[in-house]
């Protein structure tokens, strides 16, 4: 059977700039807690401004009950319900909702890149970005999951997120452990050539000079996070 590495972007916070961290570590837990109950490995894998996006590593068959029971956590643990009201059961009628992102596993481990972004002032200009890292991927020939969309997006088992929705996340699959370190040193270097857009660490709020984009940059593997900012820091020194 196939398997999956879906990424679900979202607003919970009651602030425009930042995370809740207690928030955070009380939805970690219980994603991890019921979803690997299933057999899925779930867990929060960036944390860009006020936008959270938890990973899973899922069966196909498992997807619906996957974002079903995600959904339910956002629901329970929510500051703000902005992006979670946003979703509707009517395509018609979805709003500024979910960022939804999904890629077929090519490791058996599900090794993947995630890479989310957040706007302060919704700068229409993050699309580009996110589906710019779209493409690096496809080039070196990778399978590619991006939220960013020009019609409403269904997520099995919850509903429709809407096309507006301003806050992207792409999720890049690859085979071996090697390949991590190759495919993010192109997605920094390649997204350096843009303007207002600041690589930060897990975490950090939107502490910039808007308008501007901060994004954030994770490798999940098997389940487990590692915050690329530091090792790409390492490695070109800056």
């Amino acid at each position: 059977m196939k398997k999956y590495i879906i990424s679900i972007g979202v607003d919970i916070s009651n602030n425009d700039v930042r995370t809740n961290p207690k928030i955070n570590e009380l939805v970690n837990r219980e994603v991890k807690e019921r979803l690997s109950k299933l057999g899925i490995k779930a867990c929060i894998s960036n944390i860009t401004g006020d936008d959270i996006v938890i990973t899973s590593f899922v069966p196909e068959d498992l997807i619906e009950e996957n974002n079903r029971i995600i959904f339910e956590i956002l629901n329970k643990y929510a500051e703000g319900f902005d992006d979670l009201n946003g979703i509707s059961k009517d395509k018609d009628k979805a709003g500024e909702g979910l960022s939804y992102a999904v890629a077929e596993s090519i490791s058996e481990y599900g090794d993947a890149v995630i890479v989310s972004f957040d706007t302060y002032g919704g700068e229409s200009f993050v699309n580009d970005m996110a589906l710019f890292v779209r493409e690096i991927g496809e080039k070196f020939g990778y399978d590619v999951g991006c939220s960013v969309s020009n019609e409403p997006v269904e997520i099995p088992g919850i509903g429709y997120t809407g096309s507006e929705s301003d806050d992207p996340v792409v999720i890049i699959t690859v085979n071996e452990l090697k390949e991590i370190s190759k495919i993010s040193g192109l997605i920094y270097g390649g997204l350096l050539s843009f303007d207002k857009l600041y690589f930060v660490k897990n975490g950090e709020g939107v502490d910039i000079l808007p308008p501007g984009v901060i994004y954030t940059m994770s490798a999940f593997l098997n389940g487990n996070i590692i915050d690329l900012y530091e090792g790409i820091k390492k490695r070109v020194k800056f």
